[in-house]
Formats: C-alpha cells, sequence, structure tokens
C-alpha cells in the first residue's frame, strides 16, 4: 500500500521555519563573537597605552638624574689681604717678603740657613673663630707657580726667623684668639707666584685661592 504524500504547503512551512530557527542562532553566535573581539582589542589597548605610559615615566626619570641639582656658589677665590674664612679659622695674608738666608750674625758667626733658592716669606693674621680650641699649621697654605706647581712651608727654616716665635708653624688656639706670624718658603730664584691655597687640614681635597703675583 503506497504512503500518503503530505500536502506541499504543510512542507513549506517546515522548510520556513528552520530557516527562521536558523536565523536566531546564528544572530546569537554573532554578536557575542563580536564582543569577545571588542573586548581583545580594548585589551590591546590598554595595554599599549600602560606601555606608553612606563616608557614615558622611566624617560621622565631618566632625564631628572641627568639634570645638575642647583648649588649655590660659594666664593672661593680671594685677593691679597682679604680675610677668608676656612673652617675654624679666619686667614688674611696681610704682605710678602724675599729673602736669600734666615737668621742672624752672632759675634761674627752666621746663624741660621740659607736658602737653596730663595725664601718667600708670607705674614699672616690668623683668628679661631669657632666654638673650641683648634690646631693650626702652616703645612695648611701651600704657594702655587705660574706653571700650576706646588710648593709647602720650609718649617726648618722658619726656626731662625726673627723676631723670636714669629714663625707661624705647628700650634693650638683658642677661640677668638688671633695669631699674627709669618710662614718661609724655599722656592726658586725668579718664581711667579700666583695663587695661595689654604685648606683646612692635611687631608681636605677642597680648599680656598688668594690671588697674588710675587
Amino acid at each position: 500500500m503506497a504512503k500518503e504524500k503530505k500536502p506541499l504547503y504543510k512542507r513549506w512551512y517546515m522548510i520556513v521555519l528552520y530557516v527562521f530557527l536558523g536565523f536566531i542562532i546564528l544572530g546569537s553566535i554573532l554578536p557575542e563573537n563580536q564582543s569577545s573581539n571588542n573586548g581583545l582589542t580594548q585589551e590591546s589597548k590598554d595595554s599599549q597605552q600602560s606601555l606608553q605610559t612606563s616608557v614615558q615615566t622611566t624617560k621622565s626619570n631618566d632625564q631628572a638624574e641627568v639634570q645638575p641639582e642647583s648649588k649655590t656658589t660659594e666664593q672661593k677665590t680671594f685677593n691679597l689681604g682679604d680675610s677668608v674664612d676656612v673652617g675654624s679659622f679666619k686667614w688674611k695674608i696681610t704682605k710678602f717678603e724675599k729673602a736669600s738666608q734666615i737668621g742672624q750674625n752672632l759675634m761674627g758667626t752666621f746663624m741660621g740657613v740659607k736658602a737653596n733658592g730663595e725664601y718667600l716669606i708670607l705674614n699672616v693674621e690668623v683668628e679661631n673663630v669657632g666654638k673650641s680650641a683648634q690646631v693650626l699649621m702652616d703645612s695648611f697654605v701651600k704657594l702655587i707657580d705660574d706653571q700650576g706647581r706646588e710648593f709647602s712651608p720650609d718649617t726648618a727654616a722658619a726656626f731662625y726667623l726673627e723676631p723670636q716665635g714669629s714663625a707661624l708653624m705647628f700650634e693650638t688656639i683658642n677661640p677668638g684668639i688671633v695669631k699674627k706670624g709669618k710662614i718661609v718658603y724655599d722656592v726658586p730664584k725668579g718664581l711667579k707666584v700666583v695663587d695661595v691655597r689654604i685648606s683646612n687640614s692635611l687631608l681636605e681635597s677642597s680648599f680656598y685661592t688668594i690671588k697674588m703675583i710675587s
């Protein structure tokens, strides 16, 4: 017995129903994928912005490190006769003089020393402006010539200075006391001294300069 065929309109109804359901399913899938893609795109943008901000911050920090700090410039160069504060001492070089020998004649005999070159003698005034006793040394004061060479005091020759006790060598000075004395240097004849450098200790790398021409 042959099967009864369904009318054509019933079969088209099922086809339309399937097509409609297919559109619904497809529509629900597409927004989800698009939303997911949008989320990934936004996340990528956020990562790029974060990276750019980090790079800019690093550059700013590097530039800040390169820029030198602004400091108040301290005067460290003076002229002959100026008062110069160096640590707990206030220095002043009043004049300088030259001599070929230092000492005196006693009963026809010279008691003193003769320079290998010539003696350059600085006359100085030093005041302790601190609040406690300080040790003063002639080695704090160096001579600099026009070739940049450095000369230290001749302490042994200073013992023969007149009047006796006028040498400024190694001693302790109390606060408020002003010491006047002389510092002796044995230098080559004709030496052109351009600077006197004064420091606060033997190990001090910083110094103050007094300009002078001998």
